[in-house]
């Protein structure tokens, strides 16, 4: 199960956050985004482009590091529009707790502030405050910003994160009908000792002959680890021709019949492979398993629940689209 890579509930929550760029320089202005303009209006709150751009500064440079032409063109264009959804979403919710008569103290307020300049400025106000005046915002309405994003966040965990409950018995459910998800493949710790048979028909006869006579050493109780280090010639001698946890996936596929005729701790006979002389040994086998309940229990519940709140957002959404007056400007 995989929950979307995108929670609009996150999102708002950063998009929320008054916009100080610490004077960071923004790329140019795109023709398809105008610099100024009413952009939308909930109720009788305007949102400009500019507060759009804004809300776009964290993004941009990303963007125009990856695309340039029509593709930036286009993906401008989309952020735009996310941009703007969101900060009418934020809207409706500052209205929604208007209308509810909510009230946030100017000392909460502030204490909230002091914690971003602890944050973000090393506890500097003197750095704020530069940061401020750069921005062309006020402490006022900086308050005002700070003291919106508070409601939202506060509204948003009454009718979201506390409403978003799950109960054991769906969290078992899910892990029963996925329980693919949580296979555990089988995998094979092996050996190989490894002669190249070489360029003629004698060096051919000499190499099946060592190969031979390794297996004679093998059955006679000599570890097959240290006969590798002296006589093979694969890449892994040196560690004595064993390989690590290996899925049969991973594992060269002339080799998986030889393999799966194995048990562990068993040797192949010669195997004679185009210009390769081989002989394996299974070292050990880890059967196919699922992971337990209880390792996966709470992911699957953070999982769930963040379904359960992007589905009560949007719902939530839908609802105060219908109660507010929304117009978006092209």
């Amino acid at each position: 199960m995989k929950t979307r890579s995108t929670i609009c509930i996150l999102q708002l929550i950063l998009l929320s956050i008054p916009p100080l760029h610490y004077a960071q320089t923004s790329p140019p202005a795109t023709q398809s985004i105008p610099i100024d303009g009413y952009a939308a209006k909930v109720n009788e709150t305007i949102i400009t482009r500019s507060d759009i751009r804004s809300a776009m500064a964290s993004i941009l440079p990303q963007l125009y590091r990856r695309y340039q032409g029509a593709e930036l063109e286009q993906q401008l264009d989309q952020a735009y529009l996310n941009a703007r959804e969101q900060l009418i979403e934020q809207a409706l919710i500052n209205a929604a707790f208007e209308t509810r008569g909510g009230q946030i103290p100017d000392y909460y307020v502030n204490n909230e502030i002091d914690r971003i300049i602890r944050d973000r400025f090393n506890g500097e106000r003197a750095r704020f405050e530069e940061t401020l005046a750069a921005e062309q915002i006020t402490y006022q309405d900086y308050l005002e910003k700070t003291r919106r994003n508070i409601s939202t966040s506060m509204l948003i965990r009454e009718e979201v994160n506390q409403r978003a409950r799950i109960s054991p018995e769906t969290i078992r459910i899910t892990y029963e009908a996925n329980r693919n998800n949580y296979l555990i493949p089988e995998k094979i710790r092996h050996s190989i000792i490894l002669l190249h048979c070489g360029s003629t028909p004698e060096e051919r006869t000499l190499k099946t002959q060592t190969a031979q006579h390794i297996i004679q050493k093998i059955e006679a109780g000599e570890d097959f680890n240290t006969l590798a280090q002296e006589f093979s010639e694969g890449a892994r001698a040196d560690q004595g021709g064993a390989f690590p946890w290996l899925q049969l996936k991973d594992i060269d596929t002339s080799l998986h019949f030889h393999l799966n005729q194995l048990k562990t701790g068993q040797h192949s006979p010669l195997i004679e492979d185009d210009d390769r002389l081989l002989i394996l040994k299974v070292d050990a086998r880890r059967n196919a398993s699922y992971q337990p309940f209880s390792e996966v229990r709470q992911t699957i519940k953070e999982e769930l629940t963040t379904l359960e709140q992007d589905r009560l957002y949007q719902n939530w959404m839908e609802q105060l689209k219908k109660e507010h007056y929304v117009r978006r400007y092209d």
